[in-house]
């Protein structure tokens, strides 16, 4: 419609449409819409196809191995909460102790964390709302020591 409003108005003021020498082309965005485009280097419908692109593909794939490590950093820290709600009778701050193995067949992974802090002949390894402790008891059995942040 737009079109031909522009062809009525050109003819009644008496001059001819030239036709645009730029053709019509397809989003690089991936959403199938055609467009005429103002300049000969324009790719994309407006900046939200822009964005829209950026932020699917470059940025995507720029974040991934961020986005890996995080969600292997929240699942660290869900399974400490788990098993120190579960161990924990009493309100006290006080250490969860269990074994690794446990948690280990739950997907935790001890080699993510966000901090490590040494403090007397121990290591500890921080999580967002959790630290630990990895160490092995009399049978060589690695316990883990769980504190709450």
């Amino acid at each position: 419609m737009k079109n031909e409003l522009i062809n009525t108005i050109s003819n009644f003021r008496g001059q001819e449409l030239i036709p645009n020498p730029i053709q019509r082309r397809e989003c690089k965005c991936g959403c199938g819409h055609e467009f005429q485009p103002n300049r000969k280097d324009q790719l994309y419908i407006n900046k939200k196809h822009y964005d829209f692109d950026y932020n699917n593909t470059k940025r995507k794939v720029k974040n991934k191995h961020i986005v890996e490590v995080e969600k292997v950093l929240r699942l660290n820290n869900r399974i400490l909460e788990k098993h120190y709600q579960s161990h924990i009778g009493n309100q006290k701050k006080e250490p969860v102790t269990c074994y690794y193995d446990i948690l280990k067949a739950d997907g935790f992974l001890s080699a993510h964390y966000t901090g490590k802090s040494e403090q007397e002949k121990h290591t500890y390894f921080c999580l967002y709302d959790f630290y630990f402790r990895l160490y092995k008891n009399i049978n060589n059995m690695l316990i883990i020591e769980i504190y709450k942040a």
